[in-house]
């Protein structure tokens, strides 16, 4: 199948539950999406730019997808554009910090390797509608190290469709965001889009670096670690490997908790398994 170029002139802020897709594409698809920066609203180029920050590339609706299924999506690749952007202070204004030979150049002795990682990626919500900066059950602006190259992403479809978007690219970023940012870049984003009839969770999961994580999110961080552990615990007990008092026993000894953002109104943490615990899980991945 050949390979599929979504551009960055279809784009949202907001997306609602009955938002009309840029396209739509087959189960087994690879595609090659644009993503704007997510300062496109101050820094431009245009002549088109978006009216508010972290704009996303999108809808892209899946035929055949529906409430009960996850849109599974697996990350080939993220090329950054080679100038990326910080605030420059309180008062406006931003840095553009160079990307070269695989670093991005904070200051003359300071060079921090490049990490990529998707920080907006959500479906469409059930009813109503969220915006770019604002993460939940429908995914959004998670700002998770480990949603980066080989990962494959699961999200639960609310509507026909599932409707994903993504964008809030970052060339690097520290978890926790703690400077409000990562090095916002845009960026050329590559995945392979799959369904899973009979998903793992009805929440947010993926699969990486041969471990299985979970992702919740809350207005605290405390929220947001509870929603995760619970999601992680539920897949262990519908899977039939550990009851529920066991699961949240074995978490306490192999379980990695991690912050994704805590800078945004609602924040996002994750848990982390070794799949080696749980190889059971692992035909899924």
């Amino acid at each position: 199948m050949s390979l599929i170029h979504v551009d960055s002139d279809r784009f949202v802020c907001e997306v609602s539950a009955d938002a009309a897709p840029a396209i739509e594409v087959e189960p087994g698809s690879t595609l090659k999406v644009h993503c704007r920066n997510a300062c496109d609203n101050d820094i431009g180029p245009g002549p088109v730019r978006a009216a508010a920050p972290n704009p996303a590339t999108g809808p892209i609706a899946v035929k055949g997808a529906r409430p009960g299924h996850a849109v599974k999506l697996t990350i080939l690749d993220i090329a950054p554009e080679p100038v990326g952007y910080i605030a420059a202070g309180w008062k406006g204004g931003f840095r553009a910090v160079q990307i070269s030979d695989g670093h991005a150049v904070f200051s003359p002795s300071i060079r921090i390797p490049l990490a990529p990682n998707i920080g907006v990626l959500g479906v469409a919500p059930p009813e109503g509608s969220w915006g770019t900066m604002e993460c939940g059950p429908y995914g959004g602006n998670l700002d998770t190290n480990d949603i980066t190259v080989g990962a494959a992403v699961c999200l639960p479809a609310f509507r026909p469709g599932g409707l994903f978007v993504l964008g809030d690219v970052h060339a690097v970023m520290a978890d926790g965001e703690i400077g409000g940012q990562g090095l916002e870049v845009a960026a050329d984003v590559t995945l392979r889009v799959e369904l899973e009839p009979k998903p793992l969770a009805t929440g947010i999961y993926l699969y990486r670096n041969d471990e299985i994580i979970t992702i919740g999110t809350g207005e605290t961080l405390d929220l947001a670690a509870r929603q995760a552990s619970r999601a992680m615990i539920a897949i262990l007990e519908r899977a039939g490997i550990l009851d529920e008092f066991a699961a949240l026993k074995f978490l306490g000894l192999a379980g990695q908790l991690r912050i994704g953002q805590q800078c945004c109104r609602l924040k996002s943490a994750r848990v982390a398994v070794p799949l080696r615990y749980v190889p059971a899980l692992r035909p899924r991945a």
